[in-house]
């Protein structure tokens, strides 16, 4: 009786049957995949919610620490610019920049060591604790900052490379004076680059909230003990293009200048005898290899001068050969010509 009936339906409410049996499956099917795609998407959404949350809290912690440590101090007392000129002309002496052409400022990290060591290990703290949520970009760039304010911790170790002599060597209260005067100067000249670094890290940090990029990096900057392509990168940048890195001879003169300034020690107004005595009581080693040194030239100075038949005399001794040609051993160097000893003397 049942095929009967069935049999008696028309054909073509069976074919409505399927296309409606048919429409409702294709409607299950699409809404089975839009509702896992749009789940994804959702997740997706919060879950960048959530990061884009944590990095703009993280890399405004950063940004804040670093502008309220780097607030800016002035020398000028009672409205006075003598500082101001002095400051500059101690720059200029030693090759390093005046930014601010005259207006000595600079951030009270630097007003002594034991500030600075203070603000660098917070800075690597806030670095250590944000660096997850930083983007790529900003956290480069804070490695970078951080290595190049890792060179003013290498004022100590130049201090104890200055070789003094027996007796004068550099009391507690003298090493931190000198330490603090170099990090002093070298704030002061490195203020502009600190602003210039400053900007960009705000522009990286605004770049990230704007275009948020949740790929994660193919490489990290913390691989293979920072011994990395990424790390020397930023090492090169510091060496070639920051203050700190392009005039390290200045740097060291300027440490150097300031060690033996405390110490009371005028190399200009030596006599020779005198500082023969400086040198070999600072540095016995080095004494004896100059030494050595000295007389090798000499040696060789002799047999060159025997070969081409001249002779060696010493400058009191030129009016003996007066009217004859010659020349200073520096002139030699400098590939000067010869001249009458007349005009030696």
């Amino acid at each position: 009786m049942v095929n009967e009936l069935i049999s008696g339906i028309p054909e073509f409410m069976w074919d409505n049957i399927f296309t409606v049996i048919n429409t409702l499956i294709c409607g299950l099917i699409v809404a089975f995949f839009t509702s896992t795609f749009l789940k994804k998407k959702e997740e997706r959404t919060r879950i960048a919610g959530v990061i884009l949350e944590k990095r703009i809290n993280s890399e405004q912690d950063v940004l804040h620490f670093l502008e309220r440590e780097f607030f800016k101090e002035e020398i000028n007392i009672e409205n006075s610019s003598k500082y101001d000129v002095a400051f500059s002309e101690l720059l200029e002496t030693y090759g390093l920049p005046d930014p601010h052409e005259g207006h000595i400022q600079y951030a009270r990290i630097f007003i002594s060591f034991e500030k600075f060591a203070s603000f660098f290990h917070a800075f690597e703290d806030k670095i250590t604790t944000h660096k997850l949520w930083l983007d790529t970009k900003v956290r480069t760039h804070l490695v970078f900052m951080q290595l190049y304010f890792s060179t003013f911790n290498t004022i100590p170790l130049m201090v104890k490379r200055i070789r003094l002599p027996e007796g004068k060597e550099l009391s507690d209260e003298e090493f931190e004076k000198v330490c603090d005067r170099v990090l002093y100067i070298l704030g002061i000249s490195c203020d502009g680059e600190i602003n210039e670094f400053m900007s960009e890290l705000d522009e990286l940090i605004v770049d990230s909230v704007y275009k948020l990029e949740l790929k994660r990096p193919k490489r990290s900057m913390m691989r293979k003990n920072m011994y990395n392509v990424d790390m020397k990168k930023c090492m090169k940048r510091v060496m070639r293009k920051t203050i700190v890195g392009t005039a390290q001879k200045n740097i060291f003169q300027l440490v150097m200048d300031t060690v033996y300034r405390v110490k009371g020690i005028n190399l200009s107004e030596m006599t020779n005898e005198e500082y023969d005595d400086f040198l070999k009581s600072s540095d016995p080693k080095m004494y004896q290899e100059i030494q050595e040194e000295m007389q090798e030239f000499h040696k060789n100075l002799e047999k060159l001068a025997e070969e081409n038949g001249v002779k060696i005399v010493h400058r009191k001794d030129l009016e003996k050969y007066s009217g004859e040609y010659g020349i200073s051993l520096k002139d030699l160097f400098e590939g000067k010509e010869i001249k009458k000893t007349d005009e030696l003397i």
